[in-house]
């Protein structure tokens, strides 16, 4: 593995020389538009935050897939040779290419081959239950058919599509609809039988079978109980041809690094197989699914007999650990939280208290695996933080291997003193506030919409928390999580709150640098130094000049990978 650094060593850095003497001719050199870097100072005295700045370059020289210089336009300049490429920017900006820390790489180029029905892709049941119907018209009756991406706060009945409503349009076809948040499911009838799920079938351990009034199936399928659905697997053509869509939609956000959050066993085959075609087009860094869940097939003893540690690959794909599960989402009410959701009796389901989840993470570490969980409500927060706090007694190595506590919606003090000392990063998915804040606020209310995704305190505290998406549980746009981390406003311009804003340099500051961290890559992703993977985005405006509310619009003009153009939008297809 790269070596480990503390976390004094993930979020203070100095401004360094970002030139070298002229060696070798410049392949292309950025020019006239504002190029800008981060940096991070460390806090001048206890209890003081950390500063993070912009730093502004006037030329940007790359050669052979690196960054051969940054500084004034004479130094860059200097690089130049017969071939060499002038770019102007056209008063545009540059910065390093995005790194998303938080996405599922093979459900999200699933969810592109399925039924669409994400908001704006419906707005209503009857739209739902529209593209259900067209589905059937293009398969043969007894064949699944499954959609993705339905979220009641976004469909004008205020509910979600039941069994019933299914089996209106599909009767003769077995049909899931996966939640936006991927914790949850409708099927209709015929996906129920063809499970072998029946009105006496009892709700697993982790899940529910969620039943009507009268007791009868409404087709809601929680948590562990996925596993019971017999949806046909993924074929590995599919896969790629999903993961080839994906890639496109990351570029076209200035993406140009994804960790994948559910990556299993198909995944790596054809991530090595596009590897070798040359086929691959973002970084790609697989933490595998550890353990049976979710319909997903657990990785964790395989790879500790194999001997495969994290840091295991290369700059393209490079395993980074396992991925553990503690509880749901906050718009399903399935997170785990100490305190019910606002105007209900609900508090979540835990799938695995800290003596279930011990014993995995533990081996994880121990054999070399960084451990990354999935913890949203402050139950499931707390638990992670427990058993991360046990394995590093056991394990004092874990303090140096920058496990990683995800989504780490609501944690409470005594979780932060845990991660301050053991170097824990916080996969916050603040990102969600932006499309879900409206429904953030209406079910947890304004006391715990205060400290949700606490960006301000995680900065302050000294705990890295690059920003995230969580894709496809929302857009991988990067604005988008910048806005809402910026400005802790939803996409529907209501202010949820002002008490964890932070500021455009630490937004970016998280998607770029604090991010490549998160890999034990920040000396060569997520900046524009000399000797730096030339993965650069170049914007259709400067941020630094656009009105807070409307950083979500910001666009991406053009995504380079290595030095070489990945995306154009004056190209790309409409």
């Amino acid at each position: 593995m790269t070596r480990p650094r503390t976390s004094t060593d993930i979020t203070a850095d100095a401004p360094t020389a970002s030139t070298t003497s002229p060696q070798r001719h410049a392949d292309r050199i950025f020019h006239s538009g504002a190029i800008l870097d981060t940096t991070r100072s460390a806090p001048a005295a206890a209890g003081h935050a950390p500063v993070t700045e912009f730093v502004e370059y006037e030329a940007l020289a790359v050669a052979d897939g690196v960054v051969l210089a940054a500084g004034t336009r004479s130094e860059v300049e200097a690089f130049a040779g017969p071939g060499t490429e002038f770019v102007d920017l056209g008063g545009g900006a540059m910065l390093p290419g995005f790194i998303e820390t938080h996405i599922h790489l093979g459900m999200f180029g699933q969810t592109l081959l399925e039924v669409n029905v994400r908001p704006g892709a419906v707005s209503s049941i009857a739209d739902i239950k529209d593209a259900v119907a067209k589905a059937t018209a293009e398969v043969n009756p007894g064949e699944w058919i499954t959609g993705f991406g339905w979220d009641e706060s976004g469909i004008e009945e205020g509910r979600g599509p039941t069994r019933d409503d299914l089996d209106e349009v599909a009767p003769d076809h077995p049909v899931m609809l996966r939640r936006t948040c991927g914790h949850m499911g409708v099927a209709n009838s015929a996906a129920l039988a063809a499970s072998g799920i029946t009105e006496d079938t009892a709700d697993p351990a982790g899940g529910a079978l969620v039943r009507d009034d009268s007791g009868r199936l409404t087709g809601l399928v929680q948590e562990t109980a996925l596993d019971l659905m017999a949806v046909p697997a993924t074929g590995e053509a599919e896969t790629e041809a999903g993961i080839t869509l994906a890639q496109d939609a990351f570029l076209a956000s200035g993406i140009t690094t994804v960790h994948d959050l559910a990556a299993q066993g198909e995944h790596i085959r054809v991530l090595s197989r596009m590897r070798q075609d040359r086929a691959l087009r973002v970084r790609v860094r697989p933490w595998m699914w550890a353990l049976d869940g979710l319909s997903f097939t657990g990785c964790l003893d395989t790879y500790v007999e194999a001997g495969i540690t994290s840091g295991f690959g290369d700059d393209w794909v490079r395993i980074q650990g396992m991925k553990f599960m503690l509880d749901g989402s906050v718009g399903g009410l399935t997170a785990a939280v100490a305190e019910p959701y606002e105007g209900t009796d609900a508090t979540g389901i835990l799938v695995a208290d800290v003596p279930q989840a011990h014993p995995g993470v533990l081996k994880a570490v121990r054999h070399g695996l960084r451990a990354a969980i999935h913890g949203i409500g402050d139950r499931a927060v707390e638990v992670a933080a427990t058993v991360l706090d046990q394995v590093a007694a056991e394990v004092p190595e874990t303090a140096q291997m920058r496990c990683r506590i995800e989504h780490c919606a609501l944690p409470r003090e005594a979780d932060l003193e845990i991660m301050q000392r053991h170097g824990i990063i916080a996969g916050s998915s603040v990102g969600f506030l932006h499309r879900m804040g409206d429904r953030y606020g209406e079910v947890l209310g304004p006391e715990r919409m205060a400290r949700v995704y606490p960006q301000r305190t995680f900065i302050d505290r000294g705990i890295s928390a690059p920003p995230n998406s969580d894709c496809p549980v929302t857009e991988a746009n990067p604005w988008h999580a910048i806005s809402a981390a910026v400005t802790r406003t939803s996409a529907t311009g209501q202010v949820l709150d002002t008490a964890q804003n932070i500021t455009l340099a630490e937004a970016i500051h998280g998607f770029t640098r604090e991010a490549a961290a998160a890999s034990f890559e920040e000396d060569t992703l997520g900046i524009l130094q000399a000797g730096a993977w030339a993965d650069l985005v170049v914007l259709d405006v400067d941020p630094r000049t656009v009105p807070e509310a409307e950083l979500a619009g910001v666009q991406t003009r053009q995504t380079y990978v290595r030095g070489q153009l990945a995306y154009d939008a004056e190209s790309a297809e409409p």
